[in-house]
């Protein structure tokens, strides 16, 4: 007996996630290169670290492990509706944004159902609808690289259950305007599930942009995805988030698992939404980070998008494979875009002062 023979049909299509250069921890990627010392960009991480205050709270909760915690996340759901000014009913939690995202699709997806998803976006959504055995939709990009929410309105049928939005998206960087989303939402159909995901949400500068959370109550079926990797640092501990209304919250607690948020990114992440100065700083350093690539890259004459994230799309004009082979022999690791059809551009994420002065260097020495 073969395990093909008893896996689901949808098995072809899952793909298991490889682990490349640029995706390994930074001291395998020591070990690979060589090297004492590695920059890596390209997973979009902060170079901050953790609030000291949250450090502090997940090391005093470390002597209470025998104990379970909040099944649900009581504290932080009631914090975060507190902030975002929704009931603590239109909150859940998850272990990352990406669990969150598989969440979505177990409790709305099924095999017939057809999920619109643009070309050029966070690869989840597609590895979530496939997961359930759903059609995912490709939507085509503007020439800026921006959503062409037009296009997504036309291919929306009576099969279209669901649609992924990444605002601001990666690996663009960049937002749909305010006026635009209103007017998308205006034009959806009810029965269509719209999930915005605001992962990088704290980093926005753009005046156009206004979270999905402002318009929960004039779309039923509108949600928002958060995570608490990207500003506030703790991507190793893993604690997403979503808000909508009640109705769809207590559907997606129906699929989620009891106690899938440990008991020490609780008290961290408490802890994190209580630091203000702290995200200031985080938003502060990834601001000056940004404006030192915008330099480099005008100054080199490369095309690049102004980001409302923690990470730059540039285009290199060259083959990325040479560019990323050339800046990892200087340890700087980056993310290529070739996935995406993309041969020349690739995607640098904002890491400590002296990472992204390395990048920049090199970067010179190679174009030049």
């Amino acid at each position: 007996m073969d395990v093909n023979n008893i896996v689901r049909k949808v098995y072809p299509k899952l793909t298991p996630y490889k682990c490349e250069l640029a995706d390994l921890p930074v001291e395998e990627i020591k070990e690979v290169l060589v090297r004492e010392t590695v920059y890596k960009l390209s997973f979009n991480e902060s170079p901050l670290g953790p609030s000291p205050k949250a450090i502090q709270a997940m090391q005093d909760s470390l002597s209470q492990l025998n104990l379970y915690p909040s099944s649900a996340g009581d504290s932080i759901m009631k914090k975060i509706a507190e902030i975002e000014g929704v009931s603590s009913k239109q909150v859940i939690l998850s272990n990352g944004a990406d669990e969150m995202i598989i969440l979505i699709a177990q409790t709305f997806l099924e095999p017939e159902d057809e999920v619109i998803i643009p070309k050029l976006s966070f690869i989840q959504y597609l590895a979530a609808t496939n997961l359930m055995g759903a059609k995912p939709v490709f939507s085509e990009m503007k020439e800026d690289y921006s959503y062409d929410l037009e296009d997504i309105l036309s291919k929306v049928t009576s099969k279209t259950k669901a649609i992924f939005l990444c605002n601001p998206n990666n690996p663009t960087g960049t937002s749909i305007p305010k006026t635009k989303l209103v007017n998308f939402l205006s034009k959806i159909p009810d029965h269509i599930l719209v999930v915005i995901d605001e992962a990088y949400q704290e980093y926005v500068v753009s005046p156009e942009f206004e979270s999905g959370v402002r318009y929960l109550k004039e779309h039923k079926f509108l949600f928002v995805v958060r995570t608490f990797s990207k500003a506030y640092s703790l991507a190793g501990a893993r604690l997403g988030y979503g808000l909508g209304t009640t109705e769809v919250i207590e559907a997606i607690n129906h699929v989620r698992p009891p106690f899938n948020v440990n008991a020490v990114v609780q008290a961290g992440a408490l802890a994190s939404l209580e630091d203000i100065e702290y995200l200031q700083e985080a938003r502060a350093l990834n601001h000056q980070g940004k404006e030192l690539m915008y330099e480099a890259f005008e100054e080199l004459g490369l095309p690049y998008l102004k980001s409302d994230t923690n990470f730059v799309f540039v285009d290199t004009q060259m083959d990325s494979s040479v560019i990323f082979q050339k800046l990892a022999e200087h340890g700087v690791i980056v993310r290529m875009l070739k996935g995406y059809g993309l041969d020349t551009a690739i995607r640098v994420s904002v890491g400590k002062k002296e990472g992204v002065h390395t990048f920049v260097n090199v970067l010179k020495e190679i174009i030049r």
